[in-house]
């Protein structure tokens, strides 16, 4: 895939989560569809965020299958995007920060993408009409809207040791696996090498493994050095049962205990350095085994009636007219709850905006 493209694809994915997104241009009249509190939501705010959600879509479905699907994204649209407005306004009252993840974010894109410096990563922005001030912006509200949620929220969601167990006792045939082990690589390709070159990626392999030996996290030296296809992700190879990798870092692995970390194993592809993360038996685990996976389990299940509860609330506090001919999912449920301030109706406006 060529490099402008899969950039294309993070930033489509990243700009259509919140309004107010737009390529730059004169200045333009911009129909008001919804207020919240002092901020505002144009026609063409919800207009480009529903393109860039069908646009998505294209990617898998097509025909009635499309429609379908784009015609009930629709429906819950407006009520994301309000939704969204909420949360970044209350993070601004607590005064929360996203500085410091907007920058790791961008750094993260350009080292991806092979990009030399930030200055380069915004230029292609621009080739391709994103303005790079308002996707630095959108950036920024998706990590506040993040902190909100774990400080608000998700920080509140508690898991007893009781939950866990009664959640073991129902499904213990779910935890039914056969031997595996996880594990994350760290590879040092020796591929179309010179033989002069090899005896210094073995010292580079060396030095890698002391590091990780030495306490630096595994996953952010195989990220920083791994020639790897998992390095993005930390070398992180996921669960393999016997038989399915490379005899050498089978072997290892299948020794090794969790945690630790192998001595350099020489492959015919360059010198790998292993961690195991994790370790299972063949049967049906230990409760203390899949412990995690049981509060992940049951932790998405509280969090998400969580989330919309105090969505709710933020509805109540919060003053939001929506213009007739469009809807606001998220009013029903609000106004359910209990008494609220949200309007039924805007009266047609206008307002001049840059672009």
């Amino acid at each position: 895939m060529k490099k402008q493209n899969v950039l294309s694809t993070v930033l489509i994915c990243l700009l259509s989560s919140l309004p107010g997104i737009a390529p730059r241009a004169e200045q333009v009249f911009e129909e008001i569809i919804v207020r919240v509190n002092n901020d505002i939501i144009t026609k063409s705010d919800y207009e480009k965020t529903r393109d860039l959600v069908r646009r998505e879509l294209q990617k898998n479905l097509k025909g009635p299958e499309l429609e379908k699907v784009v015609a009930e994204q629709e429906q819950g649209l407006l009520k994301t995007m309000i939704e969204d407005q909420l949360m970044v306004q209350k993070a601004a009252d607590l005064s929360l920060s996203a500085d410091t993840e907007v920058i790791k974010y961008l750094d993260r894109i350009r080292r991806d993408q092979n990009i030399a410096d930030m200055e380069t990563l915004e230029k292609m922005m621009v080739q391709q009409g994103i303005d790079p001030i308002e996707f630095k912006q959108n950036i920024k509200n998706q990590s506040l809207k993040q902190q909100l949620l774990g400080r608000e929220v998700y920080s509140r969601v508690q898991i007893s040791t009781e939950e866990i167990s009664k959640y073991y006792e129902a499904h213990k045939q779910e935890f039914d696996r056969p031997e595996e082990v996880r594990i994350r690589e760290i590879l040092i390709s020796t591929e179309q090498k010179e033989p002069s070159e090899i005896p210094a990626l073995e010292k580079k392999a060396q030095e890698i493994l002391q590091k990780a030996r030495g306490g630096e996290k595994f996953d952010e030296l195989a990220t920083k050095n791994s020639d790897g296809s998992t390095a993005k992700e930390g070398g992180d190879l996921g669960f393999f049962p016997r038989g399915q990798m490379v005899k050498e870092i089978e072997d290892a692995a299948f020794k090794l205990r969790r945690g630790q970390v192998s001595d350099i194993i020489k492959t015919k592809f360059g010198f790998v350095i292993i961690k195991v993360e994790e370790k299972h038996e063949a049967g049906i685990q230990k409760m203390e085994v899949v412990m995690n996976d049981i509060r992940d389990q049951l932790f998405g299940t509280k969090a998400q009636p969580a989330v919309a509860e105090y969505l709710v609330k933020l509805r109540k506090q919060s003053f939001i007219e929506v213009k007739p001919g469009y809807v606001d999912s998220g009013a029903v449920a609000s106004a359910l709850g209990g008494e609220t301030k949200q309007a039924a109706q805007i009266e047609p406006d206008k307002k001049g905006k840059k672009k």
